[in-house]
């Protein structure tokens, strides 16, 4: 795990209202990231998500590439 790339993350979280719900059911509580969409997502949707084979990261658990991080930087909720 990589505390700066977990800061970023919440930081991003923090800065957009829509980062902080589920991209797919608009929840509160989004702690995962769905790579294939570049959004945030919930634990129940991470978990339906994962049935489809979508790459599915949590986010205080997880290492994060380079390139992931850019892809979510890019991406979003609100994109």
């Amino acid at each position: 795990m990589d505390d700066k790339n977990v800061k970023t993350l919440r930081d991003m979280q923090r800065k957009s209202k829509s980062n902080k719900l589920c991209f797919e059911c608009g929840d509160r509580g989004a702690s995962y990231v769905c790579l294939n969409f570049n959004t945030f997502v919930c634990t129940n949707c991470s978990g339906i998500l994962r049935g489809f084979n979508y790459r599915v990261k949590g986010i205080s658990m997880s290492s994060f590439s380079p390139e992931e991080m850019e892809g979510l930087k890019a991406g979003g909720n609100s994109k």
